[in-house]
């Protein structure tokens, strides 16, 4: 029960720190958008973003894992 307990902490603690590290990107993001006239740099960091987000919140890289999971 303990362990279970540990597993969801640890989640939640990765959860929020990439929802932080999504908020600092979308601020940066932001700046670049006034400064830079370019679209290049607002793509890259789109781009960085969305990997995030699959890589994290759509749990991706389970899909392809080669385990053996039971239903």
């Amino acid at each position: 029960m303990h362990d279970a307990k540990t597993a969801k902490g640890a989640a939640v603690r990765r959860g929020v720190v990439i929802l932080v590290i999504l908020a600092v990107l979308t601020v940066i993001e932001f700046i670049v958008g006034l400064v830079f006239p370019s679209g290049w740099l607002l793509l890259a960091l789109a781009l960085v973003k969305g990997v995030i987000v699959v890589q994290y919140f759509m749990h991706l890289p389970r899909v392809f894992s080669t385990g053996e999971e039971g239903h």
